[in-house]
């Protein structure tokens, strides 16, 4: 599916900004407890449509976009890992640069939108700071069974449904260096999802911010303000986009 098809099919699907209060999407309730209390809370699985702050929310935000498509303004070729992770065969080993920082981002993104532990625990290990590891590692299964909530897979645990699937697209970032160490990013994405084979899979923007600290020769993931305000998603492809200043992200020979 071109690009230009894919933007169109997302206009006929459901938009939501599904806000995420730190740098692993599936552990918001671990991160935010983390974040307030110092990690000294037990948390449970973060509900796909939760009240009060301890979680995500959905809510309809994109704009509408009756036009062709546009094509952004300014795109981002992010650095590669320098090596692997030792569980999950993750890139690992960002430049200590802000682009380093904002490619640590991504890649902790995408891999975060996994419906099995295994892989949520390997990317807490290999981008979470070394204050909130072992905790967030801990609630790896109540990550992995919150995304199988969120994309209403039944039953949230156990060998998964024939075509259940999700997947997470980053296609947009944005990234401030605070200091040499410390670099403020925001990423934003496309997840689809579906709950089983022949179900109609559905896609919501997604903006989730995340900090990143240069530790141990790596840039590594901290939780962020919860409350802190967010863009609204936009779809690439559209103006609002280019608006927003979102940077595409180029991987390979594709946006």
């Amino acid at each position: 599916m071109t690009l230009d098809l894919q933007t169109r099919a997302q206009r006929r699907m459901r938009r939501a900004i599904f806000v995420l209060g730190g740098i692993v999407l599936v552990l918001v309730a671990a991160l935010v407890v983390i974040a307030v209390t110092g990690g000294s809370s037990t948390t449970a699985a973060p509900d796909p449509k939760p009240s009060g702050s301890a979680g995500p929310s959905a809510t309809p935000t994109a704009r509408p976009n009756n036009g062709g498509y546009v094509a952004p303004n300014e795109t981002v070729k992010l650095p590669d890992g320098a090596a692997k992770s030792a569980t999950g065969n993750l890139p690992v080993q960002f430049p200590h640069t802000p682009e380093g920082a904002a490619a640590m981002a991504v890649a902790s993104v995408r891999n975060a939108w996994s419906l099995e532990p295994a892989q949520v625990r390997a990317g807490i290990l290999a981008y979470s700071s070394s204050q909130y590891r072992d905790q967030m590692a801990t609630a790896a299964e109540d990550g992995a069974r919150g995304n199988r909530q969120y994309a209403k897979i039944t039953p949230d645990t156990g060998p998964l449904p024939a075509g259940a699937t999700l997947n997470a697209w980053p296609i947009g970032v944005k990234f401030t260096a605070v200091n040499s160490n410390t670099v403020d990013v925001l990423v934003l994405l496309r997840v689809t999802h579906a709950a089983r084979e022949g179900a109609d899979p559905v896609t919501n923007l997604v903006v989730s911010p995340g900090r990143a600290v240069w530790e141990g020769g790596d840039w590594k993931g901290t939780p962020t303000d919860p409350g802190q305000p967010l863009p609204d998603p936009v779809d690439i492809g559209t103006p609002f986009f280019n608006e927003d200043k979102w940077l595409a992200i180029q991987e390979g020979d594709r946006l």
